[in-house]
């Protein structure tokens, strides 16, 4: 059975009592696993179900606990379980609906459906009151819109070369580019090892060190060799792909907000007032936007996304596919490079319709 998590990851993730927390229901022994009763409150019944359940079935048992410590622990902590109703739950839920926190309330309803319907099965209430309540109820099924925001062409070339314009650091400017070419997310590329790249063979080996925690390797492609090599020099030295730039010695990787932060505030700046707002998300987006234009299939696609394939695929396609992958990065390296490094804007194929970038005034502004 899972009994620990991984605290430095985790530190980067949540509060410092929830690392406490999780520790606390981490070293909890059998004796006092085992000392369920129906009078329990609320506080200790969720230790409780944090040990049993959440440290041994989740990935990221920290992201459930911060979001009970700070919205349900300081109202229901002294509450018994046996009565928390649905009246109650809601009375927690409600006021970040109100607030437009959606998501929030949608995490603590699925939170508290979860707990309950493991009290249930351990004896502490007759059954779950939120049972037959499904989550699509909350806020009346309203859902945040997902974002569909990618980069034009004319954007990629701003976003390629606003770095130099605006001086910084060589480790952001590089990771970030890494993160467009290579259709990375930003904690891929910010807490990759160097150890993980082999230039000579072309191959990013980057293990189970992602979102689905599926094992994952692809090719580097031209670009992505050029933003790797770039990195390992700025780094001096150092195990990882990306050090600090604020603490010195490179043994601590480089904060993974900071590439969002760094491009917030250049956006923010009145050289890009024209310029719609976009975050290193939707980098990923915007790769994966390029991938049908440029003769990818969706199987390739889905393979240097490392999605998982569709249907009966997914159970008899064992095949990787690197060939054809490095094929596509090779693709796809050509068309970014093929954008960014015009002259300046002016000189962009605009292929994609309804481009929002005012052009002239960019031009003139950045150059």
């Amino acid at each position: 059975m899972k009994n620990t998590f991984d605290k430095a990851r985790a530190a980067e993730n949540t509060s410092r009592e929830a690392i406490e927390y999780l520790e606390r229901a981490s070293s909890m022994n059998a004796m006092t696993a085992s000392l369920v009763s129906g009078d329990m409150k609320f506080s200790d019944a969720f230790l409780l179900f944090t040990r049993l359940s959440l440290l041994v079935t989740r990935r990221r048992p920290e992201i459930a606990v911060h979001c009970i410590l700070i919205h349900v622990m300081p109202h229901i902590g002294e509450v018994k379980v046996s009565a928390i109703n649905r009246m109650l739950v809601n009375q927690l839920v409600n006021p970040l609906i109100l607030e437009s926190k959606i998501v929030m309330g949608r995490r603590v309803f699925a939170l508290m459906k979860q707990f309950l319907g493991w009290c249930a099965y351990q004896g502490m209430i007759e059954t779950s009151p939120l049972n037959d309540i499904s989550l699509n109820k909350v806020a009346g099924g309203a859902k945040p819109n997902p974002r569909e925001r990618r980069l034009t062409d004319a954007e990629v070339w701003v976003f390629w070369n606003v770095w130099d314009y605006f001086h910084v650091c060589p480790g952001t400017k590089w990771a970030a580019r890494l993160c467009l070419v290579a259709a990375r997310r930003p904690d891929e590329v910010l807490r990759a090892k160097v150890s993980e790249f082999d230039l000579k063979l072309g191959v990013w080996n980057q293990g189970t060190r992602n979102k689905s925690a599926r094992q994952h390797a692809m090719p580097l492609s031209t670009l992505m060799k050029l933003c790797v090599s770039e990195l390992i020099k700025y780094g001096k030295g150092s195990q990882w792909l990306v050090p600090s730039n604020k603490k010195k010695g490179g043994d601590t990787p480089m904060s993974k907000v900071a590439i969002a932060q760094a491009l917030r505030r250049i956006l923010e700046r009145p050289e890009l007032m024209e310029l719609e707002p976009f975050t290193p998300r939707d980098l990923r987006r915007t790769a994966r936007s390029y991938f049908p234009a440029l003769g990818i299939t969706q199987e390739v696609s889905r393979k240097i996304m490392n999605h998982s394939l569709e249907g009966m695929d997914r159970v008899y396609d064992r095949h990787d596919y690197m060939d054809q992958m490095r094929d596509a990065l090779e693709k796809y390296s050509n068309r970014i490079a093929s954008i960014v490094e015009q002259v300046d804007l002016d000189d962009i194929d605009h292929k994609f319709k309804g481009d929002r970038l005012a052009t002239e005034l960019i031009r003139v502004n950045f150059l």
